[in-house]
């Protein structure tokens, strides 16, 4: 899977601009994660936490 540089270098430039947003945009995923640990089990919320990474990266850096 090749990686899109101008895309990636976009990212990170936002990233780096806008750090509150950034927190803000991931937020769900981190009270999900924390849910999922808390009343489930925290291996599974690491699966969980590890494939969402693994889609994320996916969908921030595929070219079309």
């Amino acid at each position: 899977m090749a990686v899109d540089p101008a895309k990636s270098k976009a990212v990170s430039e936002v990233v780096r601009a806008h750090p509150g947003m950034s927190l803000v945009a991931v937020s769900p995923g981190i009270v999900v994660f924390l849910l999922v640990g808390f009343l489930l089990n925290w291996p599974l919320a690491i699966l969980l936490g590890l494939v969402g990474a693994g889609a994320g990266y996916y969908f921030l850096t595929r070219q079309k």
